[in-house]
């Protein structure tokens, strides 16, 4: 009975060793049993069978490809702490609420710079009205002046002028011939009346008198329409500069006025921006660092996270080059968590990553990265478990 016995269990042991003779597996050393535990028991539950090739496993953990974050007010401002929306632990989604600063002061800024800016606005539009206004006058002016000096044009004429010149000639030949006429007569022999003649000659005085008096009205009558002539055509001058000077508009000031309010403005609004902290991401709340009340600046750190935007990856390290010789990018990885036992993930290798620290090693370390897809199971940076590498003979 006892051979049987024995016999029985030989062949059992054979037909085992010939069941695992299909792969090869590289493994780490085996974890540490948790205290509490039975050092019997695995600590790790059975993983699917792996396909033909080899299998490589070892121990490691999730978390984030990101590092944590303390996110703080930033910008310019500090206060006090209004109210911290969160705790250690929570998960937050990205564009939630964090924490708020007190804002009065930051508020009243905003309003302040937003009236300066209006001011600014409002000082401009009527600035350009009364351009407009100015522009409206010196084109009128300019127009009223043009036609005057026309006007004037047409009536300004030295006819006058000319016709007295005429005429003092006309009248002094006129005299010339009276006295000629007189001085004949006069000297006769036997003399001979001579009223007439010097009646005659005396009239002609008076006209050359009278023609002498014509012209120099004329000539100043002419020398005042020329004067008047040379006003106009200076008014047309200068109603023209007055235009040309209001051609490239208002002064520049109001515009720079206008761009200094709205830097301010913007500012203002920045600082205000700043007075909530807002999730960049999805993240996990690693830490709390300060508390409502509390007076702190721009840099204090109010709450640290953990990015998990893009989920977790599951991270080995430590690995020599004899475990990661057959690794590559891509290749098939089961993990296991110890807190989800029951439910492996099936994940690849994202990157194998050499540790250039310097260290008392002799051999090569290596990091393996596993991305992990999207699962409804809760998973939580630090959680560890154990990966299982499918690779190639």
């Amino acid at each position: 009975m006892k051979t049987s016995k024995w016999i029985l269990t030989l062949i059992t042991a054979v037909v085992l060793l010939a069941g695992c003779s299909g792969k090869v597996v590289q493994m780490d050393e085996p974890p540490e049993v948790e205290a509490g535990t039975d050092p019997d028991a695995a600590p790790y539950p059975t993983l699917p069978p792996a396909p033909g090739g080899k299998a490589v496993a070892a121990d490691g953990k999730l978390a984030s490809p990101y590092p944590s974050v303390e996110m703080s007010f930033g910008g310019e401002v500090s206060g006090e702490v209004l109210s911290i929306e969160v705790k250690a632990g929570d998960e937050v989604a990205a564009g939630d609420l964090l924490a708020t600063l007190d804002d009065t002061e930051l508020q009243r800024a905003v309003d302040e710079a937003q009236l300066a800016l209006d001011r600014a606005i409002a000082d401009r539009e009527d600035a350009v009205e009364q351009w407009e206004q100015d522009v409206a006058d010196a084109e009128k002016t300019l127009a009223d002046a043009e036609r005057e000096l026309t006007t004037a044009r047409l009536e300004f004429s030295d006819t006058d002028l000319e016709e007295a010149r005429v005429n003092l000639k006309w009248a002094q030949r006129s005299e010339k011939d009276r006295k000629e006429e007189y001085e004949k007569v006069r000297v006769q022999w036997p003399p001979k009346p001579i009223d007439e003649e010097r009646a005659a000659w005396e009239r002609a005085i008076d006209d050359r008198l009278l023609a002498e008096k014509r012209l120099t009205d004329a000539e100043e009558a002419y020398t005042v329409e020329a004067l008047k002539l040379q006003g106009l055509e200076a008014d047309v001058v200068e109603a023209e500069r007055d235009l040309a000077a209001l051609e490239d508009g208002i002064e520049a000031s109001y515009d720079r006025e206008i761009e200094d309010a709205r830097i301010e403005l913007t500012k203002a609004q920045e600082d205000l921006a700043h007075a909530q902290i807002i999730a960049p991401w999805t993240a996990i709340v690693l830490s709390v660092d300060a508390v409502p009340g509390a007076d702190v600046d721009a840099t204090a750190p109010i709450v640290t996270l953990l990015n998990v935007e893009d989920g977790l990856r599951f991270e080995t390290q430590e690995l020599s080059e004899q475990h990661i010789a057959s690794v590559y990018p891509g290749q098939r990885a089961v993990v296991t968590l110890r807190t989800f036992a029951d439910e492996p993930l099936e994940g690849t290798v994202e990157a194998v990553v050499p540790q250039v620290e310097d260290t008392e090693e002799a051999d090569a370390r290596f990091t393996i990265y596993i991305q992990l897809p999207a699962t409804d199971i809760r998973l939580l940076p630090g959680l560890t478990g154990r990966v299982e590498i499918y690779t190639q003979d």
